[in-house]
Protein backbone atom coordinates (compact mmCIF):
# COMPACT_ATOMS: atom_id res chain seq x y z
CA UNK A 1 0.00 0.00 0.00
CA UNK A 2 1.35 3.48 -0.93
CA UNK A 3 2.46 5.71 1.98
CA UNK A 4 1.85 8.77 -0.15
CA UNK A 5 -0.46 11.41 0.80
CA UNK A 6 -3.14 11.63 -2.13
CA UNK A 7 -4.34 15.11 -3.22
CA UNK A 8 -7.80 14.81 -3.70
CA UNK A 9 -9.58 16.41 -7.10
CA UNK A 10 -11.65 18.63 -5.78
CA UNK A 11 -8.87 20.28 -3.72
CA UNK A 12 -6.99 21.07 -6.96
CA UNK A 13 -10.09 22.24 -8.68
CA UNK A 14 -10.45 24.70 -6.01
CA UNK A 15 -7.06 25.54 -6.39
CA UNK A 16 -7.25 26.21 -10.20
CA UNK A 17 -10.32 28.24 -9.92
CA UNK A 18 -8.51 30.60 -7.77
CA UNK A 19 -5.85 30.80 -9.49
CA UNK A 20 -7.94 31.43 -13.33
CA UNK A 21 -10.23 34.23 -10.75
CA UNK A 22 -7.44 35.59 -9.62
CA UNK A 23 -5.84 36.11 -13.28
CA UNK A 24 -8.87 37.72 -14.47
CA UNK A 25 -9.53 39.98 -11.45
CA UNK A 26 -5.72 41.40 -11.74
CA UNK A 27 -6.67 43.05 -15.17
CA UNK A 28 -8.45 45.82 -13.24
CA UNK A 29 -7.33 45.33 -9.28
CA UNK A 30 -4.83 44.70 -6.63
CA UNK A 31 -5.79 41.62 -5.61
CA UNK A 32 -4.21 39.81 -2.48
CA UNK A 33 -4.75 36.30 -0.61
CA UNK A 34 -7.47 36.90 2.22
CA UNK A 35 -5.87 35.11 5.57
CA UNK A 36 -7.91 36.04 8.17
CA UNK A 37 -11.61 35.45 7.10
CA UNK A 38 -13.31 32.26 6.90
CA UNK A 39 -15.42 32.68 3.07
CA UNK A 40 -13.25 35.36 1.24
CA UNK A 41 -10.46 34.05 -1.12
CA UNK A 42 -9.64 38.08 -2.01
CA UNK A 43 -9.20 41.26 -1.21
CA UNK A 44 -9.12 43.50 -4.14
CA UNK A 45 -8.51 47.38 -4.89
CA UNK A 46 -10.04 49.04 -7.88
CA UNK A 47 -7.70 50.38 -9.96
CA UNK A 48 -8.47 53.18 -12.57
CA UNK A 49 -6.27 54.84 -15.21
CA UNK A 50 -3.92 52.33 -13.82
CA UNK A 51 -4.39 54.10 -10.50
CA UNK A 52 -5.54 52.16 -7.24
CA UNK A 53 -8.71 53.87 -6.36
CA UNK A 54 -8.96 53.07 -2.34
CA UNK A 55 -12.23 51.54 -4.07
CA UNK A 56 -12.19 47.69 -2.35
CA UNK A 57 -14.28 44.46 -2.67
CA UNK A 58 -13.92 40.94 -1.38
CA UNK A 59 -14.15 38.17 -3.78
CA UNK A 60 -15.05 34.00 -3.06
CA UNK A 61 -14.06 31.73 -5.32
CA UNK A 62 -15.21 28.54 -6.37
CA UNK A 63 -14.18 25.59 -9.01
CA UNK A 64 -16.52 23.28 -10.68
CA UNK A 65 -16.71 21.07 -13.27
CA UNK A 66 -20.69 21.27 -13.48
CA UNK A 67 -21.72 24.57 -14.47
CA UNK A 68 -24.84 23.33 -16.98
CA UNK A 69 -27.22 26.34 -17.69
CA UNK A 70 -26.86 27.34 -13.79
CA UNK A 71 -24.53 26.82 -10.65
CA UNK A 72 -25.51 26.10 -7.56
CA UNK A 73 -24.86 24.69 -3.91
CA UNK A 74 -25.99 25.84 -0.05
CA UNK A 75 -24.30 28.06 1.54
CA UNK A 76 -24.44 28.27 5.44
CA UNK A 77 -26.52 31.40 6.78
CA UNK A 78 -23.82 32.40 8.99
CA UNK A 79 -21.21 32.56 5.94
CA UNK A 80 -23.96 35.04 4.14
CA UNK A 81 -24.39 37.07 7.03
CA UNK A 82 -20.25 37.62 7.03
CA UNK A 83 -20.35 38.27 3.70
CA UNK A 84 -23.19 41.10 4.48
CA UNK A 85 -21.50 42.21 7.65
CA UNK A 86 -18.11 43.07 5.66
CA UNK A 87 -17.35 46.64 4.77
CA UNK A 88 -17.33 46.33 1.33
CA UNK A 89 -18.97 44.11 -1.19
CA UNK A 90 -18.77 40.70 -1.64
CA UNK A 91 -18.68 38.97 -5.10
CA UNK A 92 -18.69 35.34 -5.42
CA UNK A 93 -16.88 34.12 -8.65
CA UNK A 94 -17.41 30.52 -10.06
CA UNK A 95 -14.64 29.30 -12.41
CA UNK A 96 -16.28 26.54 -15.06
CA UNK A 97 -13.41 24.20 -16.02
CA UNK A 98 -15.19 22.54 -18.77
CA UNK A 99 -15.48 25.86 -20.70
CA UNK A 100 -12.75 27.79 -19.01
CA UNK A 101 -15.36 30.72 -18.17
CA UNK A 102 -15.47 32.53 -14.71
CA UNK A 103 -19.04 33.82 -13.99
CA UNK A 104 -20.39 36.22 -11.17
CA UNK A 105 -22.40 37.57 -8.67
CA UNK A 106 -23.09 40.67 -6.29
CA UNK A 107 -24.11 39.05 -2.98
CA UNK A 108 -25.38 42.38 -1.54
CA UNK A 109 -27.41 42.38 -4.43
CA UNK A 110 -29.04 38.99 -4.08
CA UNK A 111 -29.51 39.17 -0.87
CA UNK A 112 -31.89 42.86 -1.92
CA UNK A 113 -33.67 40.68 -4.38
CA UNK A 114 -33.59 37.28 -3.60
CA UNK A 115 -32.89 36.53 0.05
CA UNK A 116 -34.44 38.80 2.58
CA UNK A 117 -36.81 36.73 3.14
CA UNK A 118 -34.93 33.15 3.44
CA UNK A 119 -32.64 34.74 5.85
CA UNK A 120 -35.57 34.74 8.00
CA UNK A 121 -36.86 31.20 7.82
CA UNK A 122 -35.67 28.58 10.52
CA UNK A 123 -33.08 27.11 7.46
CA UNK A 124 -29.52 27.22 8.53
CA UNK A 125 -28.54 27.87 4.81
CA UNK A 126 -29.42 29.21 1.79
CA UNK A 127 -29.16 27.80 -1.65
CA UNK A 128 -27.18 30.35 -4.10
CA UNK A 129 -28.09 29.86 -8.16
CA UNK A 130 -25.51 31.56 -10.63
CA UNK A 131 -26.22 31.64 -14.30
CA UNK A 132 -24.20 32.43 -17.29
CA UNK A 133 -25.50 36.11 -17.72
CA UNK A 134 -22.43 37.76 -15.87
CA UNK A 135 -18.72 36.68 -16.76
CA UNK A 136 -15.51 37.79 -15.73
CA UNK A 137 -14.06 37.91 -18.53
CA UNK A 138 -9.49 37.46 -19.34
CA UNK A 139 -8.04 40.65 -21.15
CA UNK A 140 -7.84 44.85 -20.98
CA UNK A 141 -11.07 46.88 -20.70
CA UNK A 142 -13.12 43.69 -20.72
CA UNK A 143 -15.11 43.74 -17.27
CA UNK A 144 -17.08 47.37 -17.54
CA UNK A 145 -20.03 45.62 -15.81
CA UNK A 146 -18.50 43.93 -13.55
CA UNK A 147 -16.52 47.19 -12.58
CA UNK A 148 -19.98 49.26 -12.57
CA UNK A 149 -21.43 46.43 -10.06
CA UNK A 150 -18.45 46.96 -7.72
CA UNK A 151 -19.60 50.80 -7.78
CA UNK A 152 -23.08 50.32 -7.57
CA UNK A 153 -22.99 47.23 -4.85
CA UNK A 154 -20.38 50.09 -2.91
CA UNK A 155 -22.88 52.77 -2.93
CA UNK A 156 -25.68 50.18 -1.92
CA UNK A 157 -23.37 48.93 1.25
CA UNK A 158 -23.12 52.77 2.23
CA UNK A 159 -26.98 53.38 1.76
CA UNK A 160 -27.67 50.41 4.10
CA UNK A 161 -25.40 51.99 6.56
CA UNK A 162 -26.86 55.62 6.36
CA UNK A 163 -24.14 56.94 3.78
CA UNK A 164 -25.75 57.67 0.77
CA UNK A 165 -23.86 58.98 -2.21
CA UNK A 166 -24.52 60.20 -5.64
CA UNK A 167 -23.13 57.37 -8.65
CA UNK A 168 -21.05 58.80 -11.51
CA UNK A 169 -17.87 60.36 -11.78
CA UNK A 170 -18.77 63.45 -14.14
CA UNK A 171 -19.67 66.72 -13.60
CA UNK A 172 -23.40 65.23 -13.35
CA UNK A 173 -24.04 62.67 -11.02
CA UNK A 174 -27.08 60.35 -10.22
CA UNK A 175 -29.13 59.48 -7.38
CA UNK A 176 -30.64 55.88 -7.14
CA UNK A 177 -33.91 55.77 -6.88
CA UNK A 178 -34.45 52.68 -4.22
CA UNK A 179 -36.66 51.78 -1.74
CA UNK A 180 -35.25 52.42 1.96
CA UNK A 181 -35.63 49.75 4.25
CA UNK A 182 -36.45 50.54 8.18
CA UNK A 183 -32.46 49.83 9.29
CA UNK A 184 -31.18 52.06 6.63
CA UNK A 185 -33.53 54.76 7.46
CA UNK A 186 -32.68 54.55 10.98
CA UNK A 187 -28.92 54.48 9.97
CA UNK A 188 -29.34 57.73 7.66
CA UNK A 189 -31.72 59.62 10.44
CA UNK A 190 -28.78 58.91 13.34
CA UNK A 191 -26.37 60.34 10.69
CA UNK A 192 -27.99 63.09 9.69
CA UNK A 193 -28.45 64.09 13.50
CA UNK A 194 -24.49 63.54 14.23
CA UNK A 195 -23.80 65.73 11.15
CA UNK A 196 -26.01 68.21 11.97
CA UNK A 197 -24.83 68.51 15.11
CA UNK A 198 -21.10 68.83 14.26
CA UNK A 199 -22.47 71.79 11.98
CA UNK A 200 -24.56 73.50 14.52
CA UNK A 201 -21.19 73.44 16.82
CA UNK A 202 -18.85 74.52 14.00
CA UNK A 203 -20.88 77.52 13.07
CA UNK A 204 -21.59 78.19 17.21
CA UNK A 205 -17.69 78.51 17.62
CA UNK A 206 -17.10 80.28 13.64
CA UNK A 207 -19.62 83.00 15.68
CA UNK A 208 -22.17 82.64 12.82
CA UNK A 209 -25.32 82.21 15.29
CA UNK A 210 -27.88 82.69 12.59
CA UNK A 211 -27.01 79.84 10.88
CA UNK A 212 -26.47 78.04 14.07
CA UNK A 213 -29.85 79.27 15.20
CA UNK A 214 -31.27 77.80 11.53
CA UNK A 215 -29.98 74.81 11.67
CA UNK A 216 -30.96 73.95 15.01
CA UNK A 217 -34.07 74.60 14.35
CA UNK A 218 -34.63 72.26 11.70
CA UNK A 219 -32.73 69.80 14.20
CA UNK A 220 -35.50 69.72 16.59
CA UNK A 221 -38.38 69.80 13.76
CA UNK A 222 -36.47 66.68 11.93
CA UNK A 223 -35.85 64.56 15.13
CA UNK A 224 -37.84 65.22 18.41
CA UNK A 225 -36.71 62.62 20.18
CA UNK A 226 -33.27 63.66 21.90
CA UNK A 227 -33.65 66.15 24.77
CA UNK A 228 -29.86 67.70 23.82
CA UNK A 229 -31.24 69.10 20.31
CA UNK A 230 -34.34 71.36 22.34
CA UNK A 231 -31.51 71.85 25.17
CA UNK A 232 -29.68 73.37 22.56
CA UNK A 233 -31.61 75.18 20.87
CA UNK A 234 -32.99 76.88 24.12
CA UNK A 235 -29.26 78.20 24.68
CA UNK A 236 -28.97 79.60 21.16
CA UNK A 237 -32.24 81.43 21.83
CA UNK A 238 -31.54 82.64 25.31
CA UNK A 239 -28.48 84.00 23.65
CA UNK A 240 -30.51 85.61 20.61
CA UNK A 241 -32.54 87.18 23.56
CA UNK A 242 -35.43 85.35 22.51
CA UNK A 243 -36.49 84.37 26.06
CA UNK A 244 -39.83 82.75 25.48
CA UNK A 245 -38.25 80.47 22.15
CA UNK A 246 -35.98 79.27 24.80
CA UNK A 247 -38.49 78.30 27.30
CA UNK A 248 -40.48 76.00 25.36
CA UNK A 249 -37.01 74.60 24.19
CA UNK A 250 -36.17 73.48 27.78
CA UNK A 251 -39.56 72.59 28.82
CA UNK A 252 -39.30 70.35 25.93
CA UNK A 253 -36.00 69.26 26.48
CA UNK A 254 -37.71 68.46 30.15
CA UNK A 255 -40.24 66.36 28.69
CA UNK A 256 -38.34 64.45 26.66
CA UNK A 257 -36.18 63.19 29.37
CA UNK A 258 -39.11 62.62 32.10
CA UNK A 259 -40.25 59.99 29.64
CA UNK A 260 -37.15 58.24 29.23
CA UNK A 261 -37.57 55.41 31.31
CA UNK A 262 -34.71 53.67 30.68
CA UNK A 263 -32.16 56.19 31.00
CA UNK A 264 -31.04 55.18 34.55
CA UNK A 265 -30.59 51.65 33.79
CA UNK A 266 -28.78 51.55 30.68
CA UNK A 267 -26.37 54.90 30.80
CA UNK A 268 -22.57 54.59 32.15
CA UNK A 269 -21.78 54.79 35.92
CA UNK A 270 -20.21 58.46 34.41
CA UNK A 271 -23.18 59.80 32.88
CA UNK A 272 -25.45 61.51 34.82
CA UNK A 273 -28.82 60.28 36.26
CA UNK A 274 -32.03 61.34 34.46
CA UNK A 275 -33.37 63.58 37.86
CA UNK A 276 -29.78 65.42 37.70
CA UNK A 277 -30.59 66.10 33.40
CA UNK A 278 -33.85 67.70 34.51
CA UNK A 279 -32.64 69.29 37.85
CA UNK A 280 -29.68 70.85 35.38
CA UNK A 281 -32.00 71.76 32.47
CA UNK A 282 -34.34 73.68 34.82
CA UNK A 283 -31.26 75.77 36.12
CA UNK A 284 -30.66 77.31 33.14
CA UNK A 285 -34.48 78.28 32.38
CA UNK A 286 -34.25 79.74 35.97
CA UNK A 287 -31.52 82.42 34.74
CA UNK A 288 -33.20 83.33 31.52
Amino acid sequence: MSSEMKIPWNTRLGIIGESEVKKRLSYFSIVNKYQTEVGIDFICELCERDVPSRMYFFVQAKGTRHFDERWGRSFEKKTIISWLNQPHPVFLVVYDEINRECYWMSIIEQFSKNWSKKMGTDSKTIYVKMDRSNVLEEGENRNSVFIGKIKESSALINLIRGRPQFLGEGYVKRRPIVYLSNGSMVNIKANIRISMLYLITHYLLSNNIETAYLLCDFLTKFDKSHYDHFVLFGRINKFLGKREEAKKSFEEAIKICKRDKRWNALKAPSDPSIEDLVASIEKEMKSL
